[in-house]
């Protein structure tokens, strides 16, 4: 029995000696700050996990948001302004009213006005900064408000993230005088017509109703070294932006608020809008985007009062924590926990064996425990430390596993030792069975990349190859006819100068009629020639611009406008080569795209083929209908991210144009972006257009161009400017 016991006290020593120390260093970097950082985070994900409370009855919020700036035009609010709001807000009877809005000298006109509005309200409570902060220095009160000892602190202290988690009840300022906060005034003030007023139950406690308050110790919940001036508490929010009442400043201006919803409440006037930057970090403004989202300053303070209100009539909302020794003790016992979690021994071959599974699920189990255990203490109002006791878990697990593993290696050092004279053996084997691999792999390396070169170059020729091929067919065209019409020319020249030599006094009428005849047919096949060669010069431009390395700057334009541009170029085209010809043009534009950043000279030219491709289409059908066919040509935009039903493409802008024409035959589809290739009459088009467009918007800007065409109803391009061309 007692070699048993012996026996277990053996085994159980790992924990005796790793608990404590894990537990021991795990504390260590608690007051060393390290864990802060983390320990915010986790009140932060706590608060953001808590469920919402709703708003609170007792508190509105009088917001000046953008529209209120917009209206009145200037800010500050001038002080006739600020007093008929005020006056509007009086007649209502609220129980208090909070003035967050800096008025330590006059602005604009009203003064007296504004003075008198001061001197008879007493349950006016105004803003001073006493400390500052990083962003603003120490602001003086209203001298009106401080002379009847209506001023509140609007300051609070800043945590290490800049985020504000605590609140003050009071402060002192350069000169040692106490000044109380905004929020505790107005709490006082409330709670006096509940009959309840602060008392001090010792040097540093203070009674309120049914809460006790005391003031936040440099050490209290995850804080380290925390600053201790004034009288701070943790605040306790009731949930993020926007869970009190708000209303606008020109609602209560303007009279569009019921006439008693303001009676017998706290009424906050602050700024809401963006602009004016009275905004702070809270627990909240983590989100899963990762843009941090700030709360309002008059926010803070209406959740600063709505925490002590609700302590002192409901003695809930206060946040508590425990003392040093607890916080220790506690992450001792989970130091204890992970160490205990991974004494599953048994012994194989004479070495003690740790079960790596039931260890993992053991210690999940536990880390599950203490996370749903902390969390249910916040429920409750406690905070309670989470990551020094997760690491105390953590690393005393993994502290004894590592204890353990060392203690196998110093018993299996032996059978290593007999190991390594073999091992050399079998390492030069292998080392002349991977030199033989890798010689092997060095040959097949080498003839790959000869193989890879021979490809590459026959593709180049093939591509050379069927380049040429293109232009020569594309130019001799135009060549022979430029020859044939050259020959003739020549004739008709040798045969007029033949006449000319014949020496006749007076010529026939018959002669002057051949030598016009000849002249005309003359002019005509000069005329020829000039087409033909205008057509040569379009198709070398068409190759330069395929061949052209450079391109334009890209610069924001506004993609309606060139859109609208190539529709009035391509369709005014065809409408005066044939009067009787009229497009119905129908353009839907999304008005939320506005600029994109492309090479607008390039994006024009490649929009103007496109359109005028689908004009040419419905000019074509049109003559073979003209009496019953009305030619259409639609123009759409919007962003590609608003197609939920269609295949998900890359995020930018889509642009679709789609003309009733004769469509595409779907055995050309998959050649008409090829250079050269072309469906229209010889002399009609070069056939670089659409190749030269798809250049344009695929390799040039990034996007994609495709087509959708039914013979003899439609077709339609589909261009998808990516976002990164589509942004602004």
């Amino acid at each position: 029995m007692w070699a048993k016991v012996k026996r277990k006290i053996w085994e159980w020593r790992k924990v005796s000696i790793l608990a404590p120390t894990v537990a021991g260093l795990a504390i260590l970097l608690r007051m060393s700050g390290l864990l802060q950082a983390l320990e915010f985070s986790t009140l932060d994900l706590l608060f953001q996990l808590r469920p919402v409370q709703p708003p609170d009855p007792r508190i509105l919020i009088v917001g000046i948001n953008e529209n209120d700036l917009t209206t009145l035009g200037n800010w500050p609010i001038p002080d006739n302004v600020l007093a008929e709001l005020l006056e509007k807000i009086k007649a209502q009877e609220p129980k208090a009213i909070g003035l967050d809005i800096y008025r330590d000298m006059p602005v604009g006109q009203g003064f007296e006005q504004l003075k008198t509005v001061f001197e008879t309200t007493p349950n006016l409570i105004g803003i001073r900064k006493v400390v500052g902060n990083q962003q603003q220095a120490e602001i003086a009160p209203s001298p009106i408000l401080d002379s009847l000892d209506q001023v509140g602190a609007n300051d609070f202290p800043w945590d290490m993230d800049n985020k504000i988690r605590r609140g003050f009840l009071y402060l002192s300022d350069e000169e040692g005088t106490l000044v109380f906060s905004l929020a505790f005034k107005l709490a006082m003030i409330y709670l006096e017509g509940e009959g309840i007023a602060p008392q001090m139950k010792d040097e540093t406690r203070i009674e309120l109703g049914k809460a006790v308050f005391s003031p936040l110790r440099p050490y209290d919940g995850g804080y380290v070294r925390a600053s201790d001036e004034g009288y701070q508490i943790l605040l306790n929010y009731r949930g993020p932006q926007g869970s009190f009442d708000t209303i606008s400043l020109m609602d209560v201006l303007e009279n569009r608020i019921p006439p008693d919803l303001m009676r017998d409440r706290i009424v906050l006037i602050g700024s809401t809008a963006i602009s004016l930057k009275d905004f702070s970090l809270t627990p909240y403004s983590n989100t899963l985007s990762g843009i941090p989202e700030a709360m309002a300053g008059i926010e803070i303070h209406a959740n600063l009062t709505s925490h002590l209100i609700a302590a002192a009539l409901e003695g809930e909302s206060k946040i508590h924590t425990a003392s040093e020794g607890v916080e220790w003790l506690w992450i001792f016992l989970w130091g204890v926990v992970g160490a205990g979690f991974t004494c599953q021994w048994r012994d194989i071959k004479g070495l003690p064996y740790i079960s790596f599974p039931r260890t993992g699920v053991m210690i999940s189990l536990a880390s599950l425990v203490l996370i749903v255990t902390v969390y249910s203490a916040f429920m409750l109002s406690w905070w309670i430390p989470l990551v020094p006791p997760l690491l105390a878990l953590i690393g005393s697990a993994i502290a004894t596993i590592g204890y353990t593993l060392l203690e196998n290696l110093q018993l299996s050092y032996k059978q290593i030792e007999e190991y390594s004279r073999t091992l050399e053996v079998k390492v030069e084997q292998r080392t002349v069975e991977l030199r033989d691999k890798n010689q092997q792999l060095k040959l097949t390396l080498k003839q790959l990349k000869a193989a890879q070169k021979q490809m590459i170059a026959q593709e180049k020729l093939a591509s050379l190859g069927s380049l040429a091929a293109g232009i020569a067919h594309e130019i001799r065209n135009p060549l022979n006819f430029v020859n044939n019409f050259a020959s003739i020319s020549v004739d008709l020249t040798e045969e007029l100068i033949e006449e000319l030599d014949n020496p006749r006094d007076n010529l026939e009428d018959l002669d002057v009629e051949y030598l016009n005849e000849t002249l005309t047919d003359l002019k005509d096949s000069v005329v020829d020639i000039k087409q033909h060669g205008e057509r040569i010069e379009k198709i070398v431009e068409g190759m330069l611009l395929l061949s052209q390395a450079e391109r334009g700057q890209r610069s924001r334009v506004n993609l309606h406008a060139i859109l609208s541009e190539a529709i009035e170029l391509a369709s005014h085209s065809y409408q005066n080569k044939d009067t009787n010809f009229s497009i119905a043009i129908e353009t839907d534009y999304d008005e939320a795209i506005s600029e994109i950043y492309i090479v607008p000279q390039d994006m024009s030219r490649a929009f103007l083929n496109l359109v005028n491709n689908a004009c040419y289409a419905l000019y074509e059908k049109y003559q073979a209908d003209p009496d019953g066919y009305r030619p259409t040509l639609t123009v759409k935009t919007r962003t590609s991210s608003d197609r939920p039903t269609e295949p998900k493409r890359d995020p930018g802008v889509e642009i679709r144009i789609r003309d009733n024409g004769p469509g595409i035959p779907e055995e050309i589809l998959d050649q008409i972006f090829n250079p050269f290739f072309t469906t229209k009459p010889t002399g009609e088009g070069t056939g670089l257009g659409l190749s030269l467009t798809y250049e344009t918007i695929v390799g040039q800007h990034g996007g994609q161009l495709e087509v959708n065409s039914h013979p003899g109803d439609h077709t339609e391009f589909m261009i998808i400017l990516p976002q990164t061309t589509a942004s602004n």
